[in-house]
């Protein structure tokens, strides 16, 4: 147990000295920031009427912006510059002499990633809150020191967005093992986003099986893709469970039986 905490504790001593641990503080603050931006500069349209929450409009923007292409182009740049450590410095050379086993380092390195992953949500609501809490002191009219989010629903989609986005993590985790130009999985993104973009547009019920939409789908459900439910889970975020469970094999083999740096 000791020398597995102290090789995560080493992980994250590589990432805090990268761009990477800033990627994640400034991922957590972009979007609250820019709905506290947009919201001061439309205030009045945001003044509620008698029994609304602005909280709840509040929300839904927040929740629109971080699920819109946004988490998932973060989870992307956080794999490349994560794994690019290891890449620009030649380090797998020196990693794989050492008397550790290769699905050891595996395990390590994926563990660091979900946990810096799932920061970012941990980052995210309190940053928000605080954006939240200043517009309702600076604009007392919108009336949101007098009210209260929806804490349950914030939870709730953390954890429900943090699943439907667990497919993209796994396709980019073996992306960015597999490629050492951080341009192959970046460009493969944007047009993945594209694609997306193309395929909502068009209301294609084909969107419940392509990745880089569930996280929108999660936050703002469509009439048009299967919203069946297995569980507590979406039937979307089914598919983004198998996906994660498909490329993390994948990665493993990869990196345990061929991966040459």
């Amino acid at each position: 147990m000791n020398h597995f905490i102290g090789s995560l504790s080493t992980e994250f001593i590589k990432i805090r000295n990268s761009f990477a641990f800033w990627l994640l503080l400034l991922g957590a603050g972009f979007m609250p920031g820019l709905v506290f931006f947009v919201v001061m500069t439309k205030w009045k349209n945001f003044i509620p009427k008698t029994g609304e929450n602005t909280w709840t409009a509040y929300t839904e923007i927040s929740w629109k912006g971080m699920a819109f292409l946004y988490t998932n182009f973060w989870v992307v740049l956080l794999m490349c510059l994560v794994l690019n450590i290891e890449h620009k410095s030649i380090a797998w050379k020196h990693l794989f002499t050492l008397p550790v086993k290769r699905s050891s380092l595996y395990l390590y390195k994926y563990l660091t990633l979900l946990i810096l992953f799932a920061s970012l949500y941990g980052l995210f609501i309190p940053f928000w809150l605080v954006s939240g809490n200043l517009l309702g002191i600076l604009h007392p009219e919108l009336k949101m020191l007098s009210t209260k989010p929806d804490y349950l629903y914030l939870l709730n989609t953390c954890f429900h967005s943090f699943v439907a986005t667990l497919g993209v993590f796994a396709i980019h985790f073996w992306m960015s093992i597999r490629f050492k130009n951080m341009i192959i999985p970046i460009g493969f993104a944007i047009v993945s986003g594209i694609v997306f973009v193309a395929l909502f547009q068009g209301r294609a019920p084909e969107l419940v099986y392509y990745p880089y939409s569930y996280n929108y789908l999660t936050v703002n459900p469509q009439q048009f893709v299967s919203n069946n439910q297995i569980g507590v889970f979406a039937i979307h975020e089914i598919f983004s469970l198998l996906y994660f469970a498909v490329f993390s094999l994948l990665s493993y083999v990869d990196f345990v039986k061929w991966f040459k740096e």
